[in-house]
């Protein structure tokens, strides 16, 4: 990621842009609100651009002089490729900051894709990889800006013009502003008087139910809290990327709290709370499901409020309704059950910790759902039982959500405590009794739905195996990550022969820091069309590229080719594999093995429990993925993108492996879809 995005003062800077056509036009469009002086140099202009007032015109194709006297930035739009590298190479030379369009390599810097709302301004960038997806988040960012921004800006403005002179701490400052701004962004606009909320210095703690699973059946009120907060006090089964949500700044707490897992206690937690409300923090107290539901948030409140501490609560999806829907069970139907009980499974202070008059509880109509009571649901259904319900009744032991240990067992009041014993189903767990027990309305008819899927990889690699799976209705986890780190010691290639990638990554290291025309009248080789189209990115159409994507076939193909004894230059990971360059040299092809860049791991592993597939996309991510992890985890089918990156997962399992039919990203996704049509 070599693009760092700033910004700059353009007041009465002089902008030189080359060409008159419609990009040039587009260029100077975003440019003026910004108080440049603008010059465009170009033999013909677009009439609208020479209308446009304050931007001088001279009416000659570019030459050296355009850039006396210096310009603070130069714009090459011209529709002549030789001509926009040429002032390129002067602006490098001159160290004049360039942008080319439509080509990022001879840029010295990109324009973004720009919102702006008076004195906000925010620019968007992909690094030139894709500006239609620059647009799209450029649009969503546009929705979700206040129709009032302008006039929220100005009167924020004038509000800390005004604090300076009342509030000289700056800490004190900064969290007035923080709650006008707060209050500016619930009303849509800037508070009338009497609207405006009273500036507190003290902290406060807001309750927030995190939902029963991923982190998007959060509520909006429960997520814009998270994103303002100052400290986020969280639990167990909290999907970590809520935590991402919080500011950068916000401290972040664990105090995980679970039944038979040693942990804080609720008096500790209260005294958390407390402590960190009373340094002037803004705290949430991020709970799973909703916080008055068996969640203690009612003993959290009222210490708080004993405390004198604001608080509120936002409420959040119960696992008691959100689990069972998960599972396609609904616990209300007008058929079956009008009705619904929630009960916990576990009671302090009773015999054998069970609640009281569970025989009664057999009587009731509708559903029953007990939380919290995996470990006494033979004690409950023998219960109920005893107390008159039928051994017949259906009935469903659920642990879903963000459990470790997803399962969904079925059958009756009889027997479903052997079944859950059986298939060593794990707390947390959701009992559910009633005839809605029987239904099943899962699935949403994508063929992966309800599969769990673990990626290894790159970032663009593991995000492009992520959108393809989730598409299909499959849940993703990105289990192992790492990162292109360039080398910078590398050979320059011989300067003749072929020049032969084996990943996108080789081919954007390669051309980040050179030019690329200089290299268009070689010989390029590709593993595959994704290599192939980075490739065509910097303007280069690759020559050969075989009809299978393996370095196998690479190998023969360059063979068949190559003329006697002609020079070839593997451009690639210091991890790429041992039979591309060992046949190339059978072959009677000198070779070359330039080592470009390594990958190193990123980030920690991610969770591995309950995955159905865990998916490898090169040799050196089986050996990354088993130098941190050092086992597959259980019952997982790997799933891995060509016979290389196969044997290398050989090294280490005898385990069930599905290889791609092509080594690409959508033929793993395929082998996925197709191994669980055949094993449904």
């Amino acid at each position: 990621m070599p693009w760092f995005p700033m910004f700059v003062d353009l007041t009465g800077k002089r902008i030189l842009v080359l060409g008159g056509g419609k990009v040039a036009l587009r260029k100077v469009k975003k440019l003026l609100p910004f108080g440049a002086n603008i010059t465009v140099t170009a033999p013909r202009v677009e009439p609208e651009l020479e209308a446009i007032p304050d931007v001088e015109v001279r009416r000659h194709p570019f030459r050296l002089a355009d850039l006396r006297p210096r310009p603070a930035l130069v714009i090459a739009a011209t529709d002549d490729n030789q001509v926009n590298a040429r002032a390129a190479r002067w602006c490098r030379r001159l160290h004049i900051s360039v942008n080319v369009a439509d080509n990022g390599p001879q840029s010295s810097f990109l324009f973004p894709a720009l919102v702006e709302r008076g004195d906000f301004c925010a620019g968007i960038s992909t690094g030139g990889a894709s500006p239609t997806a620059a647009v799209y988040f450029k649009e969503r960012m546009e929705e979700l800006l206040p129709e009032g921004l302008e006039d929220i800006l100005g009167y924020l403005e004038g509000k800390r013009e005004e604090l300076k002179k009342t509030l000289p701490d700056q800490s004190a400052r900064a969290a007035a502003l923080r709650e006008l701004f707060d209050t500016c962004l619930e009303l849509g606009r800037p508070p009338e008087k009497g609207e405006e909320p009273e500036i507190s210095f003290h902290g406060s703690v807001t309750l927030v139910g995190a939902g029963c699973g991923k982190a998007d059946l959060i509520t909006v009120r429960g997520l814009r809290a998270i994103q303002r907060c100052q400290a986020v006090v969280y639990d167990d089964l909290i999907d970590p990327k809520l935590l991402e949500a919080a500011p950068e700044t916000a401290r972040r707490i664990y105090m995980g709290k679970r039944g038979g897992v040693a942990g804080a206690t609720q008096e500790e937690i209260n005294r958390k709370l407390v402590e960190l409300a009373r340094e002037g923090l803004r705290v949430v107290r991020l709970k799973g499901g909703d916080p008055y539901l068996f969640g203690r948030g009612g003993e959290e409140m009222l210490a708080l409020m004993e405390a004198g501490i604001p608080c509120r609560e936002i409420p959040g999806i119960p696992s008691a309704i959100g689990i069972p829907a998960e599972a396609g069970i609904p616990v209300t139907h007008r058929a079956l059950s009008r009705g619904l009980h929630i009960i916990t499974g576990h009671t302090a202070g009773t015999p054998e910790g069970l609640p009281g008059g569970l025989e009664d509880m057999a009587k009731l109509p509708g559903t029953l759902v007990f939380l919290m009571g995996l470990g006494s649901l033979e004690k409950i259904t023998e219960a109920l039982m005893a107390g008159g319900k039928a051994a017949s009744t259906p009935a469903a032991v659920i642990s879903g959500g963000n459990s470790r240990h997803p399962a969904c067992v079925r059958g009756n009041l009889a027997s479903i405590a052997a079944r859950v014993r059986e298939a060593g189903v794990q707390a947390p767990a959701v009992i559910l009794i009633g005839e809605v027990a029987a239904m099943r309305l899962e699935g949403d008819g994508r063929p992966l739905s309800g599969v769990r899927v673990g990626i290894t990889g790159t970032e663009a690699v593991a995000q492009k195996q992520k959108a393809l799976l989730e598409a299909l209705g499959a849940e993703t986890e990105l289990v192992s990550r790492w990162e292109v780190r360039e080398r910078r010691d590398h050979p320059e290639p011989a300067e003749r022969g072929w020049l032969v990638f084996t990943s996108a990554n080789g081919v954007n290291v390669f051309f980040g820091s050179r030019d690329a025309a200089a290299w268009k009248h070689r010989k390029f080789a590709v593993i595959g069309p994704a290599t192939g189209a980075a490739l065509a990115r910097f303007g280069i159409q690759a020559a050969l590229c075989p009809s299978v994507y393996t370095g196998e076939e690479l190998a023969r193909a360059i063979a068949e080719q190559a003329e006697a004894a002609e020079p070839v230059t593997l451009l690639r990971s210091s991890q790429g594999s041992r039979i591309l360059p060992q046949m190339l040299r059978q072959a009677g092809l000198p070779v070359t093995d330039i080592a470009l860049y390594d990958p190193v791991p990123a980030g920690e592993l991610g969770e591995t429990g309950g995955l159905d597939y865990l998916t490898f996309a090169s040799a050196g991510g089986v050996e990354q993925f088993f130098e941190r992890a050092g086992t597959l985890p259980r019952g997982v089918k790997c799933v891995c993108i060509g016979k290389t990156t196969q044997e290398a997962l050989r090294r280490h399992t005898d385990g069930p492996v599905l290889t791609a039919a092509e080594a690409t990203v959508e033929r793993m996704v395929e082998a996925i879809t197709a191994d669980r049509q055949i094993g449904v």
